[in-house]
């Protein structure tokens, strides 16, 4: 699946930024990004890619779920978010938390979370540094500008509804 995260023109104008899914079939999905979202995006696309995660946020994607839905009530969402999901949050979260200049401590440490997978202070590293590089990158575009990252998802894996 490609990704394009796309700077908005003008914040203040009703212009933001958006994210833009085109999965393998063609077929395409596209948000508005929240002002200061696009760094928790990029933080889901390096702890997912990082783990090969399949029912996280962009799996899901990929499988076929549209971006909008995600912000749905859970009663009028069409899909039941999996248990990977659910569990990959947390992780995202400290992830993004790190970047704030207000933590200068490391908030992810392999033994302060639990997850489905072991996590090494190597893939913690690698997931940090990763993410930098995103947002230098991300933040080195001019409004108007886009950076696409390419998403792999088995479409084989069972599709979590």
């Amino acid at each position: 699946m490609l990704i394009r995260f796309k700077k908005g023109k003008n914040q203040h104008q009703h212009k933001p930024d958006t994210l833009t899914c085109i999965r393998a079939d063609g077929s395409v999905t596209w948000s508005h990004i929240h002002r200061g979202f696009v760094q928790h995006d990029f933080a889901h696309y390096v702890v997912e890619t990082t783990f090969g995660l399949q029912n996280a946020f962009f799996g899901l994607v990929a499988q076929g779920f549209d971006i909008p839905d995600f912000s749905l009530p859970t009663s009028k969402r069409p899909f039941k978010i999996p248990f990977e999901a659910i569990n990959t949050e947390p992780i995202v979260l400290l992830l993004q938390a790190e970047q704030w200049e207000s933590f200068p401590e490391p908030l992810l440490e392999p033994h302060c979370i639990e997850h489905p997978h072991d996590i090494t202070i190597e893939q913690i590293e690698t997931m940090r540094k990763c993410l930098k590089k995103l947002m230098q990158h991300w933040d080195n575009l001019k409004p108007g500008e886009s950076m696409e990252l390419h998403f792999e998802c088995d479409l084989k894996s069972d599709r979590k509804t």
